[in-house]
């Protein structure tokens, strides 16, 4: 009995540890009858460590165009003032197919598009987006973005109806 306990103990306090660490899941569903469905759950920690290792697999593919970066400074203040902002509409269009509203909501920035055949969800924690902003060489900092990615747990990211198909991307 004790030898029992001891072999099951090994694999659940993995899978604690793993979960108190935090998983990003990603999950597909394809409607229809012979629709597939893929879940892929990341430990949150082999994600920082891809992203960590990001600018030494790919340094150049990470860097900002030179005719983009001018306007890295207007984004940057954009996120400030959207995070020191109270909650609130920001954008709000109805059409007879179509409803968009963009709000902020506490450290987030909100979109939800509602169509006759789709619904869409968009939730982008605003320090998450501050990290994907590059530096003054037009570098993106991996490291932050992974920095970044442990204090979004709890957040669904992204949830997309479309038809019977079905996407969700969520960080527990």
């Amino acid at each position: 009995m004790v030898k029992l306990a001891a072999v099951l103990a090994v694999p659940l306090a993995l899978l604690a540890t793993v979960a108190s660490l935090g998983v990003v899941v990603v999950d597909v569903q394809e409607g229809g009858p012979d629709g597939h469905r893929i879940m892929v759950p990341v430990p949150l920690v082999f994600a920082q460590a891809a992203l960590a290792a990001g600018p030494i697999v790919a340094e150049e593919e990470l860097r900002i165009p030179d005719e983009a970066l001018e306007h890295i400074g207007i984004a940057r203040e954009i996120l400030d003032a959207l995070a020191a902002a109270p909650d609130g509409v920001l954008v709000h269009v109805q059409e007879p197919d179509e409803e968009v509203i963009i709000r902020k909501v506490g450290d987030k920035l909100v979109v939800r598009v509602h169509g006759n055949e789709e619904e869409v969800s968009v939730n982008v924690p605003l320090s998450l987006a501050r990290s994907a902003l590059p530096d003054s060489d037009g570098r993106i900092s991996t490291v932050a973005m992974a920095g970044s990615l442990g204090g979004v747990r709890f957040t669904d990211l992204v949830e997309v109806h479309d038809g019977n198909d079905h996407v969700r991307i969520w960080v527990w």
